[in-house]
């Protein structure tokens, strides 16, 4: 899971579903359980708490959306409201978010079983901060050395396009997508957005090439 503060009041968690998987929870559980789904609420922002020492006093606005391979959930501590919410109030916020996140997971689902049959659909994460990428590629080694990777630079963001092999493995593909998530962000550029009006920094074994000039 990563987590990145945004200012003094917001943070954005990312998470995949493998890492969701890993902490003992089904996809399922997370959408249709609500006992289930506050429980790794609640896990997500103790680690935060403890890995980035972020304390959650005060009320809270929560907003979760789905993506292809993971969840984005945004919190903002609302410094400016005088009175809490209590349990109930938060449980049922957090409840709201989550059946609006599962609503967009469903439109996902559908849309890909409209697609034709391929075996991983490329997808492109991004991060504002280059560092990100350097400390990735410390820990890419042979992970990602089948992975056709290219390295983008627009609007001040860095984006990286990840195109799986066909014949990778299910449980490979999660692996790289769980180590890309600890450092990167799911984004929604398509291919040809970066290509007409981002600049291609690298391609092929990206993080290779980091390691050799970083």
């Amino acid at each position: 899971m990563k987590i990145e503060r945004i200012n003094d009041n917001t943070v954005k968690f990312f998470i995949t579903y493998v890492d969701i998987e890993k902490r003992g929870f089904a996809r399922d559980e997370i959408w249709y359980n609500r006992e289930r789904g506050e429980q790794l609420f609640w896990q997500m922002m103790d680690e935060a708490h403890e890995r980035e020492d972020i304390s959650f006093d005060g009320p809270l606005w929560i907003q979760v959306q789905a993506f292809e391979k993971g969840l984005e959930v945004t919190v903002t501590i609302a410094k400016n409201v005088i009175d809490a919410e209590d349990d109930s109030e938060l449980g049922s916020l957090l409840r709201s978010a989550i059946d609006e996140a599962r609503d967009q997971q469903s439109v996902l689902d559908q849309l890909s079983e409209l697609d034709e049959p391929e075996a991983w659909a490329p997808l492109a994460m991004e991060t504002d901060d280059f560092e990100a990428i350097i400390s990735l590629s410390k820990r890419a080694g042979e992970t990602l050395s089948n992975v056709d990777l290219k390295l983008f630079h627009y609007d001040q963001k860095y984006y990286l396009w990840i195109d799986f092999p066909e014949e990778m493995e299910p449980e490979e593909e999660e692996n790289v997508l769980s180590l890309l998530a600890e450092y990167l962000t799911f984004s929604t550029q398509t291919l040809a957005m970066l290509e007409e009006y981002g600049k291609l920094i690298l391609d092929g074994d990206v993080f290779a090439k980091v390691r050799h000039y970083f």
